[in-house]
């Protein structure tokens, strides 16, 4: 069963246009499109629109250079030419978390090339752990919830939101046993399987999802195989575009076991609280938590600390930077993170990608170089012997 299950998902990770627009055509609903990553989803699904994230897609990138200069960030162009090239046409809104300058940009250039019924920004405080954060975010939520609430002529009550709330902190707790699952034994679920459900989740309506992951993760419980030694490593950057490092990793004798990505375990990591205070505030404490990442400042827990502590805590024995080409955040991050990893005795490699323009065969060398310094072809041996 986890098998036929999980091929549902990856079918649907592999043209999520298709199956979103079978739910179009079945509910007559509209579909709220959002870039990556902290949207705030459940007001999305609260207010009855299909939360779609957009993760990226093959396609000709030329007609959004006319709009964006080549060294901008290529997820945001790789996003603007779907929209131009009429992949994302099934879209009713758009939802742009304003968290580097690449994105704040966008928003502007696609409102004027390709309006939607629906477009707003969601301006996220940068400095979390100022006093006024909580309370400007509260604001930022409002205004948001009221926006959707204008937009499907009805305003959003509580007891949806409160719903919607359960349904999605439901699904985080299905993934993070996924997780678990492939932490403890990667062998039920390689790198690559786990890393595609959990970007599927980003574009499969909510309900379905809760229910596949259910029957995969029952299935992969019952397995008993006897947990293989694998190199443990972890994750760190903006995206995973490029599955195929994921494969390298896999035949590599490699197993992911902690990452800070917005298409990652970061997605996932934390639930909102359902009871003690408003829904909103709920929300807002939430974002206020999360993992740090290269847009936002956390003095209490900089994002370079942070990362040995979770390698440490996780036992890797190396971090795999994936840094998009042109990433400015993730760039001025990328010393002071390199620094604390080589003061911890942390070994790492740095990769860097591009949506449609990386080479993998060139990718595959280095991750397999990297790996056998770490002990992952080490691990290969032993599992084949």
């Amino acid at each position: 069963m986890g098998i036929e299950v999980l091929e549902v998902i990856k079918q649907a990770s592999a043209n999520p246009g298709r199956q979103v627009q079978e739910w179009k055509q079945r509910t007559g609903g509209k579909v709220i499109g959002f870039l990556l990553t902290d949207v705030p989803e459940e007001l999305i699904h609260a207010a009855g629109f299909f939360p779609f994230g957009i993760c990226g897609g093959s396609v000709r990138m030329d007609r959004a250079e006319v709009h964006l200069q080549s060294w901008s960030c290529s997820y945001v162009r790789n996003s603007l030419a779907l929209a131009l090239n009429g992949k994302l046409d099934f879209l009713d809104g758009l939802i742009v978390p304003l968290t580097c300058d690449s994105i704040r940009m966008v928003s502007g250039i696609w409102k004027h090339n390709r309006p939607l019924p629906y477009m707003g920004n969601y301006r996220l405080p940068m400095q979390v752990e100022r006093p006024s954060a909580k309370k400007y975010l509260l604001g930022e939520l409002e205004r948001i919830k009221r926006g959707l609430g204008d937009y499907r002529g009805k305003d959003i009550s509580e007891e949806e939101l409160i719903r919607s709330i359960r349904l999605y902190n439901s699904n985080r707790n299905l993934l993070r046993k996924l997780f678990n699952l492939h932490e403890c034994n990667p062998d039920v679920i390689s790198n690559k399987d786990l890393y595609t459900v959990l970007g599927a989740s980003m574009v499969i309506e909510r309900e379905k999802l809760n229910r596949l992951l259910s029957e995969l993760v029952k299935s992969l419980e019952d397995k008993t195989k006897k947990p293989v030694k694998k190199t443990k490593l972890y994750l760190s950057g903006t995206f995973i575009n490029l599955p195929e490092i994921l494969d390298y990793l896999d035949e590599s004798g490699g197993a992911v076991v902690g990452d800070d990505l917005k298409n990652g375990f970061r997605y996932i990591e934390a639930d909102v609280a359902e009871t003690g205070v408003s829904p909103l505030e709920s929300l807002a404490i939430r974002q206020l938590k999360k993992i740090p990442f290269a847009g936002y400042d956390v003095p209490s827990n900089p994002r370079r600390y942070n990362l040995v502590k979770e390698a440490q805590r996780k036992k890797a024995q190396g971090v795999l930077f994936l840094h998009l080409k042109y990433c400015e955040p993730e760039n001025y991050d990328y010393y002071d993170n390199l620094q604390a990893l080589e003061q911890a005795g942390i070994p790492s490699l740095r990769i860097e990608t591009e949506f449609g323009e990386t080479s993998p065969g060139q990718l595959q060398t280095r991750i397999h170089a990297f790996m056998e310094m770490v002990g992952g072809e080490n691990n290969v041996r032993e599992k084949e012997l």
